[in-house]
């Protein structure tokens, strides 16, 4: 299950699952993240284990935002630990790819990404996530709108409770700022 190498500059372990993107059975995850404000290195599975053990009432969020900048593709996941009504300590993963030129394929890419982030931290143990938020528009006159139904019944078929833009989702806000950076 941990086969241990580089991308993106991060440490990252190979675990066995399957894959809308690849169509394979084995892919590599990030599984390095850092703390929104400090910087801080940290491995999200055992630092969500840790976290959700010294804090009660939190709930998990994770969303995925993307942008096209000349030739690459950046996407930032964020794994957001929610204090009801109190705060946010943010987790993120940020990295950059060859350019996707195809609107739609990126914006589903981004709902993959963040389901996949899901699944990993449902299989190792961790409580189910509350919400996976997309950056995609209900409303059909935003472009986004074209995989609305898609990204939607993506998230819920995996089990998973889904937010989108009207409905404030935390974790694509930060994560569209992430993106910019």
């Amino acid at each position: 299950m941990a086969e241990l190498g580089i991308r993106n500059g991060l440490r990252s372990r190979t675990i066995e699952s399957s894959s809308l993107s690849t169509g394979t059975k084995n892919k590599t995850y990030v599984m390095t993240y850092k703390k929104l404000y400090s910087g801080e290195v940290v491995e999200l599975i055992d630092y969500v284990k840790e976290y959700m053990s010294l804090h009660n009432d939190v709930e998990i969020l994770i969303g995925c935002d993307s942008q096209n900048f000349s030739d690459k593709t950046i996407y930032a996941i964020v794994v957001a630990l929610y204090h009801k009504g109190k705060s946010v300590h943010v987790l993120y993963n940020k990295w950059k790819t060859q350019r996707e030129p195809t609107r739609s394929v990126r914006l589903l890419n981004e709902v993959w990404y963040a389901v996949e982030v899901a699944e990993v931290m449902k299989n190792s143990g961790i409580p189910k996530v509350k919400w996976i938020d997309i950056d995609i528009n209900p409303d059909p006159k935003y472009k986004s709108n074209e995989v609305f139904r898609q990204a939607v019944g993506l998230v819920e078929g995996m089990g998973y409770e889904v937010r989108y833009k009207s409905l404030g989702p935390i974790a694509t806000y930060a994560a569209d700022h992430l993106v910019k950076l």
